[in-house]
């Protein structure tokens, strides 16, 4: 294949891994004290993601580059700044739109002002260690769901004066799903500021799944279901028509789970239970979804054939579950696909990406 027709990637879901005592610089002091001495009464400024997020030496085997021992792609401090710089220059990936590791957890808490404090720290630290260190870093802002009027104004604050790409809404934690007309005002606001809002999976909690005793079985379904119960809720309380150029990205999920999403709307479809909205075939059409997966998914060409190629952007979640030569096998593995053509690999490793984000 001619190297020369390969575009530079760009990374649709990739991880900061914060740095707390860094991020106490930019945080009211009651978000402050927390980062600084995390172990107080087992506390950190973020709520813990659930009973089976724990490391498991027995599990994670260094071989496979996932959560163990991992080859990063620099010296400097996993997650960093720098590390992820030279990440993008070693893997030929041209920029990361970056989701917070800590922060997945934001939409558990439940005293508003905290969660105003909270976001205001990250969003802060965020811009001024990583974007501000290079324009090829996107780190997604956190927003205080939980108090629309704030995260309005929390979202406005990140793209005008932050220069931030859009906001995270993580897909458990909160009270309401995030088609609920509570949630509105954020929706418009992100309509009109032209940024985008990411529904990122991250704990399993409000998923029934708190009898599951392995992260291995809980892994299997937590993410994809949460972007699942999000989409169907934002599709049936028509965000999607109210706001027409609000654009969602669901990430973390791979892509196996809009197959369940396309099949039973479309049987809805056929039975006259869509109501007044559209079936998921057509928001995957519409410019306003982006999916986020590994190119090696299996259902991926199926997919990519079915709906087209527009939908579906690459993502790397380094350093989480991947590390630096694993992501360079998954990049080299789809640009040898045979099942798809030069230009739906392009579009799936960077092109979608940068049109959905705005980056060119």
């Amino acid at each position: 294949m001619d190297a020369a027709a390969l575009r530079p990637a760009v990374d649709a879901d990739g991880h900061i891994m914060e740095s707390l005592a860094e991020m106490a610089e930019y945080a009211h002091p009651s978000v402050r004290e927390l980062c600084l001495n995390p172990q107080t009464f087992f506390r950190t400024p973020f709520p813990t993601l659930d009973g089976v997020h724990w490391p498991n030496p027995e599990v994670f085997k260094a071989e496979h580059g996932v959560m163990g021992d991992q080859q990063l792609a620099s010296t400097h401090r996993k997650g960093s700044a720098e590390d992820w710089l030279e990440f993008l220059a070693n893997a030929n990936v041209d920029y990361s739109v970056m989701y917070t590791s800590e922060g997945l957890t934001v939409g558990q808490l439940r005293e508003e002002a905290y969660a105003v404090a909270v976001c205001q720290a990250y969003n802060d630290y965020v811009a001024d260690r990583y974007r501000r260190v290079s324009a090829k870093l996107l780190p997604m802002a956190l927003i205080p769901m939980q108090r629309p009027s704030a995260a309005v104004q929390e979202l406005r604050r990140a793209v005008k004066e932050l220069d931030l790409p859009g906001a995270m809404l993580p897909s458990t934690g909160l009270p309401l799903d995030l088609g609920h007309e509570y949630y509105w005002p954020i929706y418009e606001e992100a309509a009109n500021l032209g940024c985008v809002l990411g529904v990122h999976g991250g704990s399993n909690v409000g998923l029934g799944l708190a009898s599951v005793n392995s992260i291995l079985s809980s892994h299997v379904i937590h993410h994809p279901m949460g972007l699942m119960i999000a989409a169907v809720s934002m599709i049936h309380n028509g965000v999607f028509e109210r706001y027409p150029a609000l654009r969602v990205a669901f990430a973390e999920g791979g892509c196996g789970w809009t197959t369940v999403l396309l099949d039973r709307m479309a049987r809805n479809a056929e039975l006259g239970m869509m109501g007044a909205y559209r079936t998921f075939e057509h928001y995957l059409g519409s410019g306003q979804v982006l999916i986020g997966c590994e190119p090696g998914e299996a259902t991926l060409p199926y997919l990519i054939k079915r709906v087209g190629a527009d939908a579906f952007a690459f993502s790397t979640d380094y350093p989480h579950e991947v590390d630096f030569r694993a992501v360079r096998k998954e990049i080299e593995a789809a640009y040898a696909q045979p099942e798809l053509t030069l230009e739906e690999k392009n579009k799936l490793l960077g092109d979608n990406a940068r049109r959905f984000f705005r980056l060119d």
